[in-house]
């Protein structure tokens, strides 16, 4: 199982923990350097953004969905994408409790899908929670 999955399950964590440090401070790293390429991407240039998306958000970037840069996610191995899913300017996701996004979601200007995600009783320990933007109707 890995540091994720644990955390999915309810699991709380040092964050000076060893397999901690490596794999969410190794996804954070990853992330952080795709949304940097896709934030000095030509706007014009919608196929080199949709494939650098792809690669932030491991290939949910299809059926409609689209995110406009400039993003920032530091988890995106821990979001899950609908189709026709929308995002417009600044979207910002802390997704280490996972985030769900289903079909036909549209986002607005500056939307911070945000957990807390240190308890602020141990400070040093973590606990996220999960996400879940579903579509509004009417």
């Amino acid at each position: 199982m890995s540091v994720f999955d644990d955390l999915r399950n309810g699991q709380s964590y040092d964050i000076r923990n060893e397999d901690y440090q490596r794999e969410v401070h190794g996804e954070i790293d990853r992330c952080d350097h795709i949304c940097w390429e896709i934030s000095q991407t030509d706007p014009a240039d919608k196929d080199k953004l949709v494939a650098l998306e792809n690669e932030l958000m491991g290939g949910q970037m299809k059926d409609g969905t689209f995110f406009t840069p400039p993003m920032n996610i530091d988890c995106a191995s821990n979001v899950h994408v609908g189709k026709n899913v929308y995002a417009n300017h600044h979207l910002t996701m802390m997704s280490l409790g996972t985030i769900t996004i289903e079909d036909g979601v549209m986002m607005g200007l500056v939307l911070a899908c945000l957990r807390s995600t240190t308890n602020r009783k141990i400070f040093g320990w973590s606990r996220p929670a999960r996400s879940h933007l579903r579509k509004m109707l009417g």
